[in-house]
């Protein structure tokens, strides 16, 4: 499959509109490097896929999938997506109650080893963005 600019462009500014500026500068270095590297598509997939994609569709709104990812994150034990995605989580209007809600319901579901590592980034997180 070849990836196209259109999907990569839309992917950058729908994550650029969540992540903030710093964010869309960091990304198009990547993609520059990887460019300069030869391996563009690969380093470009998600950005255009996921982002320039799958987070346009309608179906779901911003914060049912920021639910989704935090659940995944969770239950895949990925605790440096479960960072990127908590802040995604907060700017789609997740609250930290509703967060530890599904830590909370994911115990069961998952079991508790994952949740008390899940649990560990969530409160570091929430330590270093209070500071």
């Amino acid at each position: 499959m070849k990836l196209d600019d259109e999907l990569f462009e839309r992917g950058i500014a729908t994550m650029g509109a969540i992540m903030g500026e710093d964010w869309i500068k960091a990304a198009r270095k990547r993609h520059a490097e990887a460019v300069a590297a030869g391996d563009a598509d690969r380093n470009d997939f998600s950005t255009q896929v996921l982002f320039g994609f799958m987070f346009n569709r309608p179906q779901l709104k911003l914060r049912d999938r920021a639910l989704v990812m935090l659940t995944s994150d969770i239950v895949q034990g990925t605790p440096l997506a479960l960072v990127a995605h908590l802040h995604v989580a907060l700017h789609a209007g997740i609250t930290r109650e509703e967060i530890d809600e599904v830590v909370f319901q994911l115990t069961q579901y998952c079991g508790f080893p994952r949740v008390r590592e899940a649990t560990a980034v969530i409160t570091k997180f929430f330590a270093e963005r209070d500071t």
